[in-house]
């Protein structure tokens, strides 16, 4: 399970950001993960104002990406031929999902930046890129659910994508619980 760990703000600013930061991240954690296989990820971009959390976010991702890779395996009842397919094409269907995520880090840091001085350009723009990301999700998920069918058996196939939607709605409601509406 993921756990935080406790960071040390070095500004005022900070001390009134990192625990709504953390919280919120935390919760979008097991969504917006790396894909463990695939190497150290790059750090999240995040709000300028939440720079100095950038590692510990990384990491929360990471360890994040584990325990979700670790849940799908739990769940997915895999034969052998079935896995040596099925976990080359998870690595890559996952690092796709980290481009959003970083885009979804970026959105959650930007509005927990603004949330108490938000111009009506910036709620505009903060909209339509969460919009824009629910969108991009939801092609991926087709794109690779056609792609992993030419692979697997659509009853595999789907079972993933029921597994991944359930750790996602996991992820929305600790997202839901932890970000403050806007002032």
């Amino acid at each position: 399970m993921v756990t935080l760990r406790c960071f040390r703000p070095s500004g005022s600013w900070q001390s009134r950001f990192l625990s709504t930061v953390m919280a919120g991240v935390a919760g979008a954690s097991v969504l917006l993960v790396a894909s463990p296989a695939l190497g150290d990820p790059a750090p999240p971009i995040v709000n300028e104002k939440f720079s100095d959390f950038a590692p510990a976010i990384a990491e929360l991702r990471q360890e994040a990406g584990q325990d979700r890779r670790n849940i799908v395996r739990a769940n997915m009842l895999l034969t052998e031929t079935e896995s040596a397919r099925f976990w080359p094409l998870y690595d890559e269907y996952r690092a796709e999902r980290q481009k959003i995520g970083d885009r979804r880090v970026r959105l959650i840091t930007d509005f927990l930046a603004q949330k108490n001085s938000m111009t009506e350009d910036q709620a505009r723009d903060l909209a339509n890129e969460s919009f824009a990301i629910l969108k991009d999700t939801s092609e991926l998920k087709t794109k690779w659910y056609k792609k992993m069918t030419k692979e697997l058996s659509e009853r595999t196939v789907a079972r993933f994508f029921h597994i991944d939607e359930k750790l996602d709605a996991a992820a929305d409601i600790a997202l839901a619980a932890n970000i403050p509406l806007i002032h």
